[in-house]
């Protein structure tokens, strides 16, 4: 089989290896579609910033069918379409109990060990997932980033009981993260009034199309103000603000928008920010962070197989794995492109 390491960045190459063979509880799964993710990008260029690794085989999002199993698999069989998990979780220390995407000994596929960027690979059944019936195979790669998207909604939802749809929600970008929060939103949660803000014109447009407002930079511009609660007040226009971005003065702006008693919820990585902190105080924010989505890819896949109209628009680019270059290439550039998915 062939397998696709990423040396050093900037340098896959294609080496060949032996087929594994699937033992235990093992899965022998041929992969058909890789979708490059930020942190794929980040990797490819030599600026991701957390634990990593090279050489290795790339890629955490994908969709594959299964080719064999091991004698004491039980979920899964020869046939199925499937796709996985990013995060490598033991299932068993304290931390996994409460969230296994918080494992105390985790590992990401992909960044840390061996990927999806290969003809076949061998991983164990708990970390397979198998899609539902009349799944479309190259959909099945968002499952991964759209199960991100849900898992930060999942914890938003335990903050507000009484549910999402009547609730204003601001989306802060409009990457694969950012417009799969906003197609859960409107398509899962029948949220009445959500928006969406990003620099790249494609990207609001798309969400346009699936029924987003779109605010202009000035009205989530908070204005000098004066110092006193109406000014303080002045920007606050949003229940929730999801903000996807990584960017700090998005972060920062992000607590002018919400309203006494919201909600502010993270997705975006950023080393190190100056915020207004009293904001948070004077209007008794909840801010909450989140990160993997294990846990919610049955929420993923329901809105894949349920909506595959909106989800095929967060697919902007399909390359063959001998142009991975190319591919990394048109991922970088956010207008005109969403999920750049490599094919093999």
């Amino acid at each position: 089989m062939i397998s696709y390491i990423l040396q050093e960045p900037k340098r896959v190459v294609p080496v060949e290896q032996p087929k594994p063979v699937p033992t235990g509880h093992e899965v022998l799964v041929h992969v058909k579609n890789v979708g490059i993710c930020g942190s794929d990008i980040h990797l490819f260029h030599g600026t991701y910033s957390a634990p990593h690794s090279y050489p290795m085989r790339f890629g955490h999002e994908w969709s594959g069918v299964v080719e064999a199993v091991g004698e004491e698999v039980k979920t899964l069989k020869t046939g199925d379409l499937v796709t996985g998990d990013c995060s490598r979780f033991c299932g068993e220390c304290p931390s996994c109990r409460k969230d296994r995407n918080l494992c105390e000994h985790i590992e990401k596929f992909g960044i840390t060990i061996d990927g999806a960027s290969t003809e076949y690979f061998v991983r164990d059944e708990k970390y397979i997932y198998k899609s539902p019936e009349g799944m479309n195979e190259r959909l099945l790669c968002l499952s991964e980033p759209v199960a991100v998207a849900a898992h930060l909604l999942s914890k938003v939802k335990r903050i507000v009981p009484e549910g999402l749809s009547e609730k204003r929600i601001l989306v802060l970008g409009g990457g694969v993260i950012g417009m799969s929060a906003l197609m859960l939103l409107i398509h899962m949660e029948g949220c009445k009034h959500a928006e969406l803000y990003d620099l790249a014109a494609s990207r609001t447009a798309l969400a346009a199309s699936e029924g987003a407002r779109i605010p202009t930079a000035d009205e989530l511009n908070p204005g000098a103000g004066s110092g006193d609660y109406a000014s303080m007040y002045a920007a606050a226009k949003y229940d929730i603000v999801i903000e996807t971005t990584g960017v700090a003065p998005v972060f920062a702006n992000a607590l002018n928008l919400v309203r006494p008693g919201g909600v502010l919820g993270c997705v975006g990585m950023i080393a190190k920010v100056e915020i207004a902190q009293r904001l948070i105080v004077t209007k008794s924010l909840t801010i909450v962070g989140s990160i993997g989505g294990t846990g919610d890819f049955d929420r993923a896949m329901e809105f894949l197989v349920r909506h595959p109209a909106a989800a095929e628009k967060l697919i902007s680019h399909v390359y063959p794995m001998a142009q991975v270059e190319q591919a990394f290439a048109t991922a970088r550039i956010p207008e005109g492109s969403m999920k750049v998915v490599l094919s093999l």
